[in-house]
């Protein structure tokens, strides 16, 4: 089966961004036959968040290929790290008609220049010199603010390198465009409604999400043997503020943080119409914080880089939710099944006992969260603390016996290159894009998401961000030493040691060791 996402502006990257690190815990009841194909789309071609995004897309999927090179063959992996199969559009059979691929995992959508006026698009040059049409631009004048480029109020003469700026109304018209675009035509060519499902990512207060989200839906419904999709909707609502904008930077103040909460009043009014987007999908999740942050301002552009957000988290875990009620999980839908024909609203809250500090830890989740993906979140942060802690940190005491003999893994000659040269990077990065980023980047707002303290000056007691984990009968259950043993006696029962069983052995070993110390 084949999930198709459709990840629209900062905020969709950012929730592919975290569903991707999600997916290297190697999600239960999911395996290597499930492929997911992330689009991310955005009129803002230099947007800061869909580069990171894309870069922890393609690091994943190097690690899946190499750890698991013969899946074409057949062959189904389950309970594995980096299990499920993350494809960019070249590799989905999606390319422009002229048989040009398309970006890797995004749609080749958004202005080909430097820049693009919104009066371009609407080629609005064209009516003033042509009598038959001249009424046209009259009223386009009449619907548009024709302030000059630069301005705040500027809609006709925006540019939209930067995306929409906070207007759907210009968003809208642009999108339309997108069901002709020829990486949308191969999609059609390509999606089999009967076993491929579609999941949406937008927040609805600005104006790229807003904008793109009614249009992709009415895309797909409209469209031949499309219109039979299982549909999904991460539709993210208000949590963030902006701080006052610097005319120094280019920026013009035009989206305005004060109009977030009437956007979404409207957009939500106009999906519970009859016949609206509310009547076209098949299960809406969604998902908000009425504690705000303050965001720096920016927009657009590489400026637009923003933490990742326990809100982003969540929606995360909505696309996770969704596959498993949709038949992903070795073709049994699960935890109240989504078909053709519900209509079904979900949100999401924590539990009531969350930190009044705003700090979100492990027991704050319900444990149908817990079930769903925190239990293999927290096994592969376990496990990737070890792994950098002691295997390749400042506390290896491995030597050259047990797992690390050289007949076994021997690790020693090939930590920090090839294979564990990429793993490395996936963890941890310049570019601010990897696992340890991402759980760093979630601690800082308002509502603080901390489950894990992977400070490696921090023995692995501590791992857990809401407790110490106790010593039992004065032995240290998660003790460096006590771990590297079991790892040595688990090694001793596999055939092969490669780098796919070595990480096998992480994901068994930690994942018992995790629900024994949880």
């Amino acid at each position: 089966m084949r999930l198709f996402i459709f990840a629209i502006g900062g905020t969709g990257a950012r929730v592919v961004r975290s569903l991707t690190m999600m997916l290297a815990s190697g999600i239960s009841g999911l395996d290597s036959s499930t492929e997911i194909i992330p689009i991310i789309i955005d009129y803002d071609l230099s947007n800061g968040d869909k580069t990171r995004a894309i870069k922890a897309l393609e690091s994943y999927a190097e690690i899946h290929n190499t750890l698991y090179p013969d899946t074409g063959n057949g062959r189904v992996y389950d309970n594995h790290f980096f299990m499920t199969k993350v494809l960019p559009l070249s590799q989905a059979g999606i390319a422009g008609a002229d048989g040009a691929e398309g970006k890797d995992y995004e749609f080749n959508f958004g202005p080909q220049g430097s820049s693009k006026k919104f009066s371009e698009y609407l080629r609005m040059a064209s009516m003033t010199t042509n009598p038959a049409i001249q009424l046209t631009e009259d009223l386009l004048k009449a619907l548009y603010d024709t302030s000059p480029e630069g301005e705040k109020e500027a809609e006709l003469e925006l540019d939209m390198a930067k995306g929409f700026k906070g207007n759907p109304n210009i968003g809208s018209v642009v999108f339309h465009s997108l069901r002709d675009m020829d990486e949308f035509t191969a999609f059609k060519g390509t999606f089999n409604a009967a076993t491929d499902r579609v999941f949406i990512i937008s927040s609805i207060f600005g104006g790229t999400g807003a904008s793109g989200f009614p249009e992709i839906v009415n895309a797909i419904r409209t469209n031949g043997d499309l219109g039979a999709a299982v549909i999904g909707a991460a539709v993210v609502l208000p949590y963030f503020d902006l701080q006052q904008y610097n005319p120094n930077n280019g920026d013009t103040g035009a989206v305005d943080a004060s109009s977030f909460n009437a956007k979404t009043r409207a957009a939500l009014s106009f999906y519970a119409l009859p016949g609206g987007l509310n009547d076209k999908v098949n299960a809406i999740y969604y998902i908000g914080d009425e504690k705000h942050d303050s965001y720096k301002y920016n927009e657009g552009e590489s400026r637009q880089q923003n933490d990742a957000h326990v809100v982003e988290f969540v929606a995360a875990t909505a696309v996770i939710d969704f596959m498993k009620r949709t038949g992903f999980v070795r073709g049994v839908a699960i935890a109240g099944p989504v078909t053709v024909t519900d209509h079904k609203p979900f949100e999401f809250s924590i539990n009531k006992n969350a930190n009044d500090n705003g700090s979100i830890k492990l027991p704050d989740f319900a444990q149908s969260t817990h079930t769903l993906l925190l239990d293999d979140l927290s096994t592969f942060a376990i496990a990737m603390k070890y792994y950098r802690d002691v295997v390749c940190g400042d506390r290896n005491k491995l030597g050259t016996t047990g797992y690390n003999a050289t007949d076994r893994f021997n690790l020693a000659p090939q930590l920090g290159k090839g294979f564990y040269h990429v793993l490395d990077e996936f963890l941890q990065n310049q570019g601010n894009w990897g696992f340890y980023n991402w759980l760093d980047e979630l601690k800082n707002h308002n509502h603080k998401l901390y489950p894990y303290v992977m400070d490696k000056k921090e023995d692995m007691k501590k791992v857990l961000a809401h407790k110490e984990i106790s010593v039992r009968f004065r032995s240290n259950p998660i003790k460096d030493d006590v771990l590297t043993g079991e790892l040595n006696s688990a090694s001793r029962r596999i055939n092969a040691y490669n780098e796919q069983t070595f990480l096998k052995m992480l994901k068994d070993v930690f994942s018992k060791k995790y629900q024994s110390v949880k």
